[in-house]
């Protein structure tokens, strides 16, 4: 065979096996190959309705919600309602939703439609703006002010920063080469202040698998059950006045404020408490690593359905806010603190 006839069958043996190829798929939110057809489940190139070349609008968390939002099929996780979605059964999300919790109205939650620069008309029945008005630019906790955008999904996530299946243990950690679970970032800016090196550290437990693209990718869905560790330090980036450590509550900061401490083992002398009920803790084990207070104990991070009322309301907030709002606790009034020094009825030393 002639050395030209031998390249000719190689030619059209590859132009072949090209044909036939099935196309490359890549997890939406990173893993990409050179042919990857993630990119199209998000952009497109000539005919966006939103900035960065989003297939939707008017804001990024609108687009988020088309999957992630109730009724969405693309993904397991709702945010929108806070919830997972496996076939029939559905798990309450640990952080709440964006707009309810399964049908229940919010008293609190992160604003994730920014404001007026990108959202002059924020969804109608949002808790925390009425049609047409603008959220805070402030951050409470913070003197840093957000810019831009404001406040979206994407200020907390990343959305292409891939993912990492939890280990034997369900556990997943990351680090400067892995990414966070749940596409925490890494690095997080608010206002001119950027905080790097912001490794958080899950538990999650496997509750069914999910089935995506063409062709069918099944991939695992989980749901967080601990927060070992990094949880405090990640959102104290944002909340950096109440990123505070043990003897904050008897020492005044620059601010001049005391502050409930973080990072406390449970073992404290203060804490009076040693097994906090399951409604302030997951799988009856206490969060952070080592037993200790975390942000996440008392908060849950995207909204709230509980009430605060009586002396639980009558304080203002730092930054000037108000106390109308539950501020994310997991518990109606201050039940969060009750649950550890619940022996102060007791008047114990």
């Amino acid at each position: 065979m002639s050395r030209a006839k031998l390249y000719l069958i190689l030619a059209v043996a590859l132009v072949v096996s090209l044909a036939f190829a099935a196309p490359a798929f890549a997890w939406t939110h990173g893993q990409f190959s050179a042919t990857t057809d993630a990119c199209a489940g998000c952009h497109v190139a000539h005919a966006a309705q939103a900035p960065k070349l989003l297939k939707v609008g008017p804001t990024q968390t609108h687009f988020c919600f088309l999957c992630h939002g109730d009724g969405g099929t693309s993904a397991p996780y709702d945010v929108k309602t806070g919830k997972t979605v496996v076939g029939a059964t559905v798990y309450a999300s640990t952080a709440g939703g964006f707009v309810d919790q399964q049908g229940t109205s919010l008293t609190s939650r992160h604003n994730v439609w920014g404001f007026s620069l990108t959202d002059p008309t924020p969804e109608t029945g949002d808790p925390d703006q009425g049609a047409g008005t603008t959220g805070p630019s402030f951050v409470p906790g913070s003197p840093n002010t957000f810019g831009g955008n404001g406040f979206v999904c994407a200020s907390c996530h990343d959305p292409h920063d891939g993912g990492t299946v939890p280990d034997a243990s369900g556990i997943v950690t990351g680090s400067a080469t892995t990414p966070n679970p749940r596409l925490l970032r890494r690095s997080i800016t608010v206002g001119s202040a950027t905080y790097s090196g912001l490794y958080v550290s899950f538990k999650f437990e496997t509750v069914g698998t999910f089935t995506y693209g063409t062709p069918s990718v099944a991939s695992g869905v989980y749901r967080v059950i601990e927060y070992l560790s990094g949880s405090t330090n990640w959102c104290g980036a944002c909340h950096n006045k109440f990123n505070t450590r043990e003897g904050s509550g008897s020492t005044a900061d620059a601010w001049g404020m005391y502050r409930h401490a973080f990072e406390v083992p449970l073992a404290s002398p203060n804490v009076r408490n040693p097994n906090p009920p399951t409604n302030v803790t997951f799988s009856g084990t206490p969060l952070e690593t080592g037993s200790k207070i975390a942000c996440l104990s008392c908060h849950r991070a995207h909204s709230s359905t509980v009430a605060v009322a009586g002396w639980a309301s009558s304080w203002p907030r730092s930054e000037g806010g108000t106390s109308t709002t539950s501020a994310l606790l997991r518990m109606d009034n201050r039940g969060v603190c009750y649950n550890c020094h619940g022996a102060a009825q007791y008047n114990l030393p």
